[in-house]
């Protein structure tokens, strides 16, 4: 419905218009703005569609309130309001007209065109021809219009480029002019920064050779001082070498002397600060003890009998908490073990002091030196004599040493094949026992440890692992190792620790006993039970000739060798214990491998 009347008063609007067009031919030129307004090719936008459908909605519910409220002759019908027409004014020139006149006469033609085509009949070709004429004139227009905006665009868009484009270079010009003065600024400073740094580096070289020339001097003075010291040492050692034996070890002993006194006094120092530690902490554990004391002594009385306890039990704590303050401390000699030897850098004087003492030294070296030479002579001639009696003895002993090297080697063969073969006794004999004592054995440890590991740990899911239980074991009695020598530092945890061991002895000889008879009894039920089997077994009688059997196929007895490497074995050993014992007798805890 709103399209229909959309479609209506595009059609009055394009009708209206047409005796100007028809009349105007010819004449092209700029279409008003009402024109375009009332184009029946334009399609309106969506507000105006929507605003024609809520403007239809109110004038028909203005129609039905209006309605409401008519008379019934006042009231008409759908037939009568369309066989209602109006005249149409031929005689009205549009072009003569004001805008507002033209549109009102357009508006009364239009009115009643589709009312009722009865009345009045138009040639169809002349209408068809009509609107073919106003279409191509519009679209004309329109296409004027579009290009005249578009080069309105085209040029607006050239100008503000144009635009742009000066502004840029009137940037880039005044970039570049300040890029010149900041370039000729930075030239005139660098100018001045290197006559600057051209002075300090002038300064400096003067200054370089200045050191140059002190330094070549000191290290002049230095070579000289170095070649002197040189031949102090030199004379030095010499001088050493010279200085008696008595007299170093005279100095050597008072240098240990001056080292033990040092350590002395340091070991005096820190044990005095550790005794007055100790002597406070225990002053202020007898104060806590007494005042506590004071505190129970202010209640109620009790019988000397319980105060001598308590007071025993009070001195017992107070000796338990002295001694764990005195294990606190180092001892002497932790505290001596901790002292770090420092030497105090000081040198042997030397022993000569004056010219004669080195006269005198010289004098004795040459008297020995003459004595040393006489003995050479004579060691001389005593080493040449025994060099002849050596070679005599060793010709004659090296035929004997010869005859006496064969006979070792003999027997040494004769002993390696001895005890080859004793090896090869004692392995045929220890592969025969050692398969089935190894398996009952470790059968029977392995029910110890569970049984051990069950009483101790309290695990009832134990560890399949002999030795993961073997540790907890371990781990166990170290706890209780540690618990029992805390309890007998003092007396009454020794007294209890004492008792308890003579209730486990007792325990154990009790349960020694238990078992005993138990086994005892186990064995006479067997007995009995047996004995009460065989009675009460039926006595089957033998009737009739006894059955023989056929004779056995000789039987002849084949021994086969088994070579048995103990791989297998050493292999188990291994899995359980983690260790294995060779053919050696040596144990070894590598993973064992099948000999070749």
């Amino acid at each position: 419905r709103l399209y229909a009347q959309w479609s209506k008063d595009q059609l009055r609007a394009g009708l209206g218009s047409g005796a100007g067009v028809g009349g105007g031919a010819g004449q092209l030129g700029p279409m008003p703005l009402d024109d375009l307004e009332d184009n029946p090719f334009r399609l309106p936008p969506d507000d105006q569609i929507f605003r024609i459908r809520d403007e239809e909605r109110q004038r028909r519910a203005a129609e039905r309130e209006l309605v409401k409220t008519q008379k019934v002759w006042e009231k008409t019908t759908a037939s009568s309001r369309v066989h209602k027409n109006r005249r149409i004014d031929d005689g009205a020139d549009e072009t003569l007209l004001a805008p507002d006149a033209t549109k009102q006469v357009r508006s009364q033609r239009t009115e009643g065109i589709g009312r009722d085509t009865r009345r009045e009949k138009e040639n169809v070709t002349d209408f068809v021809k009509k609107k073919r004429e106003m279409f191509l004139m519009q679209m004309h227009l329109d296409v004027q219009k579009a290009e005249i905006l578009k080069l309105d665009e085209k040029a607006k868009q050239k100008e503000e480029a144009l635009k742009k484009s000066q502004q840029m270079l009137d940037e880039d010009v005044t970039r570049f002019d300040a890029f010149l003065q900041n370039n000729d600024q930075k030239a005139h400073k660098a100018l001045k920064t290197a006559e600057e740094k051209t002075k300090i580096k002038n300064d400096k070289i003067q200054k370089i050779k200045v050191l140059r020339s002190n330094l070549s001097a000191i290290q002049s003075e230095i070579a000289k001082f170095r070649e002197q010291k040189d031949e102090c040492i030199k004379f030095k050692q010499f001088l050493e070498k010279l200085t008696p034996q008595e007299w170093k070890d005279q100095k050597d002993e008072e240098k240990l002397e001056r080292k033990k006194y040092r350590k002395q006094q340091w070991v005096a120092v820190k044990m005095a600060k550790y005794k007055e530690q100790e002597r406070a902490e225990i002053e202020a554990e007898e104060r806590a003890m007494e005042e506590k004391a004071q505190e129970n002594s202010r209640g109620r009385r009790k019988p000397k009998r319980e105060a001598a306890e308590e007071e025993q039990k009070e001195r017992d704590a107070l000796e338990a908490r002295r001694r764990r303050i005195r294990k606190k401390y180092p001892t002497q000699e932790a505290v001596e073990a901790e002292y770090i030897e420092v030497s105090s850098g000081e040198e042997m004087p030397l022993y000569f002091e004056e010219p004669k003492q080195l006269l005198d030294v010289f004098t004795s070296l040459e008297e020995s030196n003459l004595f040393l030479i006489q003995n050479s002579q004579d060691t001389e001639q005593a080493l040449e004599e025994l060099t002849q009696r050596y070679e005599e003895i060793k010709r004659s002993s090296g035929a004997t040493e010869d005859k006496l090297r064969w006979n070792i080697e003999d027997l040494e063969k004769q002993i390696a094949q001895e005890n080859q073969r004793c090896e090869m006794l004692r392995q045929e004999v220890s592969e025969k026992h050692r398969s089935s004592e190894q398996e009952e054995l470790l059968k029977e440890v392995g029910e110890k440890v569970v049984e051990v590991h069950s009483v101790c740990v309290n695990d009832k899911e134990h560890d399949p692992d002999t030795q993961e239980m073997l540790k907890a074991i371990e781990a166990k009695l170290e706890d209780l190792l540690n618990f029992l020598e805390e309890m007998e530092e003092t007396e009454a945890g020794a007294r209890q620790v004492e008792a308890l061991e003579k209730q486990k002895d007792k325990d154990r000889r009790k349960d020694q006993r238990r078992q005993r008879m138990e086994q005892a009894n186990r064995k006479t039920e067997e007995r009995k039970q047996e004995s009460l089997k065989r009675s009460q077994a039926p006595i089957h009688k033998k009737v009739g000739k006894q059955i023989m059997f056929r004779s056995a196929p000789l039987f002849q007895e084949r021994r086969e060798v088994e070579e048995d490497d103990g791989f297998e074995e050493n292999c188990k050993d291994h899995n359980i214990f983690g260790i294995w014992i060779n053919k050696e007798g040596m144990p070894n805890a590598h993973k064992p491998t099948r000999p070749s």
